[in-house]
């Protein structure tokens, strides 16, 4: 079973491309506000700075990504010192063309951005993936990531052409460069003097208990215990439970619980099942156990939370 793969695709996790900037020279900067959601910036031509609250100045140069898993505060210019602009009234002075672009004009080099934003089901700041997540990433485009070259490549042709189709596959390419991002962190999480907070996402890194979060992920609904787990990854009981706590932050039990009210959730909103039905299919022995659990996960009993998904507007 593939982890990442299984929690993205429960949360309903895909990626939107918003537009692009071109400015040239140094004379130009927008900023962009808290976002509600992770937001991306593809270096596509040229270079930029970008300016993070408590962070310095940090230049980016082609190929570079930058995703802000937590959607921060945050500021792209032609130079680290350059005043930034609201984005909604750059919009305003200068509308987004046909072909997705808002030239900010200007005398200079150009630099082109492509911007983009991932969609998801529930609350960013309990997104399984995201929360796991420090509040910016870098990958710069030198890495020596093959295949993420290749993809950041494509997506910044891709968002050039006017071939039919192009904006469905860049649009789809945003989904393969978010998967290529988080790998290169994971490959380079805790070699700086700085290390990532324990989470599931960097326990998939240890053999044993990455292949225990296998094991949930593939059968939710298997009556798993501590000893059952602890067996199927050949380790003694209380190492594994210390193990999987000390790398996860929170017990196996715990885990399985948070996998399985994911999965519920998006029964919940997508289908018709009974709650009942929907318990059952998670794992859940009764109706009231699984109200129970799912009201101490998301703060809402299973029907209310259903009730409150469908009174949701659909995006457009």
């Amino acid at each position: 079973m593939d982890v990442l793969a299984d929690v993205l695709a429960t949360t309903g996790f895909k990626g939107v491309l918003l537009a692009q900037l071109r400015g040239r020279g140094p004379g130009w900067g927008c900023g962009l506000d808290q976002l509600d959601t992770a937001g991306f910036h593809l270096i596509a031509e040229g270079t930029c700075w970008l300016r993070v609250a408590g962070q310095p100045p940090q230049q980016l140069m082609p190929g570079d990504v930058v995703l802000l898993p937590h959607g921060e505060p945050h500021h792209l210019a032609g130079s680290p010192e350059e005043a930034a602009v609201p984005y909604a009234e750059l919009e305003a002075a200068h509308p987004v063309g046909r072909d997705g672009i808002m030239d900010l004009g200007g005398d200079g080099p150009v630099v082109r951005v492509v911007c983009g934003k991932f969609e998801y089901d529930g609350d960013a700041s309990q997104h399984p993936v995201l929360s796991a997540l420090p509040p910016v990433i870098h990958v710069p485009g030198m890495s020596s990531d093959l295949e993420l070259q290749g993809v950041v490549r494509l997506l910044a042709a891709e968002t050039t052409r006017e071939r039919p189709g192009a904006r469905a596959v860049a649009a789809r390419l945003t989904d393969v460069l978010f998967v290529q991002v988080i790998r290169a962190w994971l490959d380079t999480a805790g070699t700086d003097s700085q290390s990532p907070p324990r989470s599931w996402l960097t326990a998939l890194r240890d053999p044993r208990i990455g292949a225990a979060l296998a094991l949930i992920h593939e059968a939710p609904r298997q009556p798993w215990t501590v000893e059952s787990l602890a067996r199927d990854v050949s380790m003694s009981r209380p190492a594994f439970a210390r193990q999987f706590k000390e790398l996860v932050g929170v017990s196996p039990l715990a885990y399985l619980s948070r996998v399985r009210i994911a999965l519920a959730a998006r029964l919940l909103r997508d289908t018709d099942q009974l709650v009942s039905d929907i318990g059952e299919a998670v794992g859940y022995t009764s109706e009231f156990a699984f109200s129970r659990a799912f009201a101490r996960e998301r703060g809402l009993p299973p029907g209310r939370y259903r009730r409150t998904s469908l009174a949701q507007p659909a995006e457009v």
